[in-house]
């Protein structure tokens, strides 16, 4: 009864809430009903019901009842199936049960009181009929009666509503933009673009006859709609920076939140065609020109394009430098993308042999009212004052080691941009640079190698390529084959018999010393410690990484060149890190402690034996999105409809804060600051417009968050050091060890 007088209260609500809306008497006696039909067939089949039976309500008796002896329940028994026993007790309580049952037993069963149920469906009902029975009007001077200092503002957002709405969006001049219509609040555009609102507001003149509406940009700026027309509204802004905004009616917000993603205007990018190596080399006896040709990419045009010079003359402490500024002799655009060109003529500009020109491009855009500035790397044009050849024992020109050597990370970026350019040059020019690579990372591996003690000597090479030189005359060869022959065979007949037993049979040992070089047993210096590889073998790794790269880049094969290039990259780092071992000290070397002197210390001052330290939590940013994609995730159905609580509110100030600073690089992120701020707004992760908003809010985060790192853990034992137990036998073996030590002393 109880239950079904709720049920009867539920119902009740339900039917009037029912009329409420649409006034129509059928939907609330429908519901009351239903909801009481509904919950008796439940109750009916509910197990709690199903579970009341006559053997329980025996076993009820025997709790309630003494004179029933725990026996009540052996009258539901036939006879014939109790026992001798049990048949006595049977017919012992029979008569006391029966008197029992004829008395009232409903002063001895639960209730369960269903008044305040049915009082409460009563008030409802009584509340409902005086609504609607006194009039409208009395009811309105009776409030105005007893509330004359209470003064509610209405729900603008209820009331008025934003009937049409047209955004014109003009981007800066510079960027060669026509402007553009759009009937979506949520914005997309180019930095210094001109957006112009036009709204129109229906119901605003039932608030207020002076009403405030105005655009609440990022950053708390306030742009204030102007009414040209009757309920028409027009504002106009420049934007700069991404955020959100809405629009608010006397300081309260209309509709819904809305985004600006701003794109940044990027500067200048300035790439080298030719020449595509930091220093370019001219012979004494070459023409001095060199063509320079240069690639400038920006996103809405380029302002101007110059080159920055300086030549340096002489050497050592006379050394002269003269700066220049030059314009390129033409341009043209190949593949929508601006190619400038420039010939250098060093005998124009004052060079001689010995000389070098500095030379690096600087590139402004168009943007207003600052241009933006694009500087390149810096090339190298050097003129040899001699010449760099020399001549080998055989006779064969062979060019010196230069100078300067390219190191293996600049190797490094000159193959990816050979990758780059592979597209845009030419068959011929590309296997030039490459071999040109090719070159130089043989330079450095020699380089490299001489640090270890190999040797490179270009003549020792070749003649080891070629083989042993074995001289013999023509003439006499068929001549003297049969003597040769004989003196073989006693030859080997001789070192049959005299041969050592560790003799080296495989000829090994004479071919080195006939064509190498003896250089006593090699030291195993490969591992400083166990497991730990010397700098030396990190070397020799490099090295070999070196041979490979060089063998691609000779072939024209970059890409295949390029892996090698960085693995002898990451083995040269990993020599420098090696080569900084510690060496211990020579010093004071206390002597070793006797045995009689163990175990002897003063332990009175440690308090306990265990010492726990507690790691700093980490409250930045990272912590509070894991934070929110956790709760996102695992706990969505139980946050639906309740509002936010201070820690939530905290986290997701955090989250908005991380995403408002990645909005220089990734504009299109305002849409999840946009969700943020509407969970923010709704006090509530329920958001009845946007139903796919918390969904992609939980994937940004589980994207955005790195992997995580084990947290460190203790040892795991299965004993507690802090156990008194274990103290105590502790102090009762040293105290059993001194008396021993007393005792065996003489």
């Amino acid at each position: 009864m109880q239950k079904l007088a709720y049920t009867l209260l539920i119902g009740v609500y339900l039917g009037l809430a029912a009329y409420w809306m649409t006034e129509w008497v059928v939907w609330p006696l429908a519901a009351v009903t239903l909801m009481i039909g509904f919950a008796a067939l439940v109750f009916s089949r509910s197990s709690q019901y199903l579970d009341i039976t006559a053997n329980k309500v025996l076993l009820h008796l025997n709790r309630k009842f003494s004179e029933c002896e725990e026996s009540a329940e052996l009258i539901l028994l036939p006879s014939r199936s109790l026992t001798t026993l049990q048949q006595l007790q049977k017919t012992r309580i029979q008569p006391q049960l029966d008197t029992l049952l004829s008395t009232d037993l409903g002063s001895h069963l639960p209730r369960y009181s269903c008044k305040s149920a049915l009082l409460l469906s009563a008030l409802a009902v009584l509340i409902f009929t005086l609504i609607e029975v006194l009039p409208l009007d009395l009811l309105r001077k009776v409030e105005t009666a007893n509330t004359p200092l209470i003064n509610k503002a209405p729900k603008q957002s209820k009331l008025i509503r934003l009937e049409t709405k047209s955004m014109t969006v003009t981007p800066p001049s510079y960027t060669g933009l026509a402007a553009w219509q759009t009937t979506d609040l949520n914005l997309e555009l180019i930095a210094g673009s001109i957006v112009t609102w036009q709204l129109q507001l229906i119901g605003i003149d039932n608030v207020n006859q002076q009403n405030d509406v105005s655009i609440m940009l990022p950053d708390k700026q306030s742009i204030s709609l102007i009414e040209k027309t009757a309920n028409h509204y027009q504002a106009r802004a420049t934007l700069n920076q991404s955020g959100v905004y809405y629009i608010a009616v006397n300081n309260i917000m209309l509709g819904d939140i809305h985004t600006l993603a701003v794109t940044a205007d990027t500067k200048p990018t300035i790439r080298f065609i030719a020449p595509t190596e930091t220093i370019t080399k001219l012979a004494k006896n070459a023409i001095p020109k060199v063509q320079a040709t240069i690639s400038v990419e920006d996103d809405y045009g380029i302002g101007r394009v110059e080159i920055l010079a300086s030549i340096s003359s002489g050497s050592g402490e006379a050394v002269k430098f003269r700066d220049q500024t030059f314009l390129f002799d033409s341009e043209s655009m190949i593949e929508d993308k601006a190619h400038f060109f420039k010939s250098w003529d060093l005998v124009e500009l004052g060079m001689q042999p010995g000389d070098e020109l500095y030379f690096s491009i600087k590139a402004w855009d168009n943007r207003q009212p600052t241009a933006q500035q694009s500087r390149s790397a810096s090339k190298i044009i050097r003129w040899l004052e001699d010449e760099q050849q020399g001549v080998l024992s055989d006779g064969v020109l062979m060019d010196f080691m230069p100078e300067y050597f390219k190191s293996q990370r600049q190797i490094i970026i000159e193959t990816k941009e050979l990758i780059a350019d592979k597209n845009t040059l030419s068959v011929a020019q590309f296997d030039r640079t490459s071999r040109d690579l090719g070159a130089a990372q043989s330079f450095l591996k020699q380089k490299y190698g001489q640090f270890l003690g190999d040797e490179f000597d270009s003549g020792t090479l070749h003649s080891m390529e070629a083989g042993p030189e074995i001289e013999h005359d023509d003439h006499d060869e068929h001549a003297n084959e049969a003597s040769q022959t004989q003196q073989a065979s006693a030859h080997e007949h001789d070192n049959a018999e005299q041969a050592p037993e560790g003799a080296d049979k495989s000829g090994y040992s004479q071919i080195i010393e006939q064509f190498g070089h003896a250089h006593g047993e090699a030291d195993d210096g490969n591992f400083i410690k166990k497991g730990i590889p010397s700098p030396k073998l990190l070397m020799k790794r490099a090295i070999a990484n070196m041979w490979q790269a060089e063998l691609h880049l000779q072939l024209s094969e970059p890409e295949l060149a390029l892996p090698f290039e960085t693995q002898a990259l990451a083995f040269l780092n990993r020599a420098k890190q090696a080569d900084r071992i510690y060496v211990k000290r020579l010093g004071f070397e206390p002597p070793p402690v006797s045995e009689k002197r163990r175990y002897q210390g003063d332990l009175s001052d440690i308090i306990s034996y265990q010492r726990d330290e507690k790691t700093s939590a980490d409250n930045g940013p990272t912590k509070a999105m894991a934070i929110l994609a956790n709760m996102l995730t695992n706990h969505s159905k139980q946050l639906n409809g309740l509002p936010l609580t201070g820690e939530q509110k905290n986290t997701l100030e955090h989250v908005k804060a991380y995403f408002s600073a990645q909005l220089t690089a990734n504009p299109k992120d305002i849409t999840f600051i946009a969700t943020l701020e509407k969970i923010q707004q709704a006090d509530s992760f329920t958001l009845e417009n946007c139903q796919d908003c918390i969904n992609l809010l939980t994937e940004k985060l589980w994207q955005t968050l790195p992997s995580p790192i084990a947290a460190p853990s203790t040892r795991q034992t299965s004993y507690s050091p802090q156990n008194t137990v274990l103290q105590k036998y502790q102090a009762f073996l040293q105290q059993h060890e001194k008396t021993y030590k007393k005792e065996s002393q003489p």
